[in-house]
């Protein structure tokens, strides 16, 4: 369904404000975190890199409250809950996946570099993205045709021409230790082929960074909608160009994305071709 520009400024705003809110409980439980790391508490979900805290749910349990008060005919997606749906029972293509703390491994040791994630998809199509750092007090804002934000104010990709000059930024999977899909030979072949590559830990962040010029270039795969729908429409609302390994759409469908200032996208297309063929 087709969303006027006032209904995607009004989604957009109501957004923002959720993403505030949320990244206010983070900010307090990471405050936590510094001070009595060793008190904090952390499960894990599947493997010991995979820990999730107590604030991950605090944090997804208000944006799935304020996003159903504030849209009761949108469902919505958590990383931590799943699939809840549309509060007045209604069905629609509006769906928000939300990931209400993008960077846990960091935030559970105390390294500031974590998100809090809304996008909201059109059936499959991103629409609307707000990723926001409390700590750093960074929020990025886009909306479909309405351009991208940091802060307030515009921003764009960079114009890095190519590889070689390239600054990029990438993640592994959660399965890193089991699975010999794992990233390693596209780390080390980017590592040869680009000026630098760097691994932060936050792909709603990753994205972001490439929307307002940080980084010329993000990959990963076996990712998740509520790691990368927002930060996809940030990066393509910023002049970037984000498509999955074989430069289609199929990003979640086929768990993989590639985003980049578009003057290094083929490029990339090709080094992640090239290598897959090798494995």
């Amino acid at each position: 369904m087709a969303l006027s520009t006032a209904a995607l400024l009004h989604v957009l705003e109501q957004a923002i404000a959720i993403a505030r809110g949320a990244g206010e409980l983070l900010r307090e439980g990471f405050a936590q975190a510094v001070q009595a790391r060793e008190q904090l508490m952390v499960n894990y979900k599947t493997e010991d890199v995979d820990p999730v805290t107590i604030f991950d749910r605090r944090s997804e349990d208000y944006i799935v409250s304020a996003l159903r008060a504030a849209f009761p005919h949108h469902r919505v997606v958590g990383e931590e809950g799943g699939e809840y749906a549309s509060a007045n029972g209604h069905r629609t293509a509006l769906t928000w996946h939300v990931d209400p703390l993008d960077g846990t491994v960091n935030f559970a040791h105390g390294f500031p570099i974590f998100a809090v994630s809304l996008g909201l998809l059109d059936e499959q199509r991103p629409i609307v993205g707000v990723v926001y750092n409390p700590i750093m007090d960074e929020l990025f804002a886009a909306a479909e045709g309405l351009g991208a934000t940091l802060n307030g104010k515009p921003i764009r990709v960079s114009t890095t021409p190519t590889l070689g000059r390239a600054l990029l930024n990438t993640g592994f999977p959660y399965d890193v230790r089991t699975s010999d899909d794992n990233n390693f030979d596209l780390f080390a072949r980017f590592h040869r082929e680009a000026q630098a590559v760097r691994r932060v830990g936050s792909a709603a962040l990753d994205l972001c960074w490439v929307a307002c010029g940080r980084m010329d270039g993000y990959w990963e795969f076996k990712v998740k909608p509520h790691d990368i729908a927002a930060g996809i429409v940030v990066v393509r609302e910023a002049g970037g160009r984000v498509t999955d390994f074989v430069g289609g759409e199929r990003m979640f469908a086929r768990g993989e994305v590639l985003a980049t200032n578009g003057l290094i996208h083929d490029a990339m297309l090709r080094v992640i071709a090239e290598e897959r063929v090798r494995a």
